[in-house]
């Protein structure tokens, strides 16, 4: 068979064009891919970050309700409380401290270097409570009780309160929460 003499040669046309075409498409599926597999990689690391920030919030939860049964079931007033903290009972002038602390007044001791990582200085969850072991968590929480007094006007003393301070830690030991609160008996 012949073919018209104004016609090009099919074979002469194409020059590997569809195979740079399919090249394209192919690193561009390529990218698409990795993309994805990126982005499912690190939601599943948030996720796991963020259980594992759970999982330290609830123990520090667990580690303020241990203190205050403590201080319900075994503080009266601010006996015992030492400005050394001893067995995690600290005693920080007589009203605690502020942002600009008066004259006589001493920083928070919860931010005291290393404190919260010391045992004759802090209570572990459960040491006096009896409390189960948090299942899960690197290490059981750890607390400190500051007592200070109040003196609420109309009121004939001053009340003391007590400032809860929890350290507690997920499952990696990379994952800490701190906690606070004021409780008054």
């Amino acid at each position: 068979m012949t073919r018209p003499s104004g016609m090009p040669n099919s074979q002469h046309r194409q020059h590997g064009a569809s195979l740079v075409v399919a090249l394209i498409f192919l690193a561009v599926l390529t990218l698409v891919g990795y993309s994805a597999m990126n982005t499912s990689i690190l939601e599943g690391s948030m996720a796991s970050h963020r259980q594992d920030r759970e999982r330290a919030l609830q123990a520090a939860e667990m580690a303020l309700r241990d203190a205050q049964t403590y201080l319900i079931n075994n503080i009266s007033g601010l006996s015992g409380f030492s400005k050394t903290c001893v067995n995690g009972l600290c005693y920080n002038g007589p009203l605690g401290y502020g942002t600009n602390p008066p004259s006589g007044m001493t920083n928070p001791v919860w931010a005291s270097s290393g404190l919260m990582d010391d045992n004759a200085k802090t209570i572990t969850y459960g040491e006096i409570t009896g409390a189960t072991a948090i299942s899960g968590v690197a290490a059981q929480p750890r607390y400190l009780i500051e007592g200070f007094l109040k003196w609420p006007p109309g009121e004939p003393v001053p009340i003391p309160y007590y400032r809860i301070v929890v350290r507690a830690q997920g499952a990696r030991t990379s994952t800490v929460v701190w906690l606070q609160e004021i409780f008054r008996l």
